[in-house]
């Protein structure tokens, strides 16, 4: 990897924040959208990255992923692309391994259990973003090593209560009034919006460690071919 920066996308301001890598790694917010995700990109591997990695939250697909659990999967999958592989080398590198786990990048966000459900009977993948499948497209064609790393903050059997949907700004910071006011519209979100309060306070604490972990590997000198 050289002494070149790797570039690394994050859908939300609170997960750049969390991993707080400084000058070791270019960081780029797409405020959740996946159009922005691959502009991000390749303006990143325009500028000469050394590689490509996508960082942050993920729903679970498949039963007993819990809030908290940190995937580095071996497989990305989307619905408009053959699978993408990533980079193992990249992963040991960066002091991590690559797991058997499958990733969906999906268009849109998936919020109920029954979404879910169908998801993973239709591709097998262990947990979804929205995200991942672009930024991967983007170093394939760039010739980039890839690596994603995901964080779950909600589980398969768990919703995404309304009063929180469609709540991130592109700009990736979270539009707390807009949510209040549909809460207030929404009463009976309450409960569950605690619930994904506190399930992804856990996951932000393990973006924290993770980047603590990213930050000391990309500090290191490479070492010699």
């Amino acid at each position: 990897m050289g002494h070149v920066a790797p570039g690394i996308v994050c859908g939300l301001n609170s997960e750049r924040d969390a991993l707080a890598l400084g000058s070791v790694a270019i960081v780029r917010v797409a405020g959740a959208r996946p159009e922005a995700a691959e502009a991000a990109a390749r303006e990143l591997a325009g500028r000469g990255v050394s590689a490509l990695l996508s960082v942050g939250l993920a729903g679970a697909l498949a039963p007993g992923l819990l809030p908290g659990d940190m995937l580095v999967p071996a497989t990305i999958l989307s619905r408009e692309c053959a699978p993408f592989h990533s980079d193992a080398a990249l992963a040991s590198r960066l002091g991590l391994q690559l797991s058997a786990h499958r990733l969906l990048g999906w268009e849109e966000i998936v919020a109920t259990p029954d979404q879910k459900r169908a998801l993973l009977s239709a591709t097998g993948a262990d947990a979804v973003d929205m995200e991942s499948h672009r930024i991967a497209l983007v170093a394939q064609g760039f010739g980039l090593p890839f690596l994603a790393i995901r964080v779950i903050a909600d589980p398969a059997d768990r919703a995404i209560p309304p009063s929180a949907s469609d709540s991130v700004r592109p700009d990736g910071s979270v539009d707390v009034a807009r949510t209040l006011a549909r809460l207030l519209a929404r009463p009976q979100d309450l409960p569950a919006l605690i619930r994904l309060g506190r399930d992804s306070g856990r996951a932000h604490r393990e973006l924290k460690s993770i980047g603590r972990r990213l930050a000391a590997a990309l500090s290191q000198p490479s070492p010699t071919p």
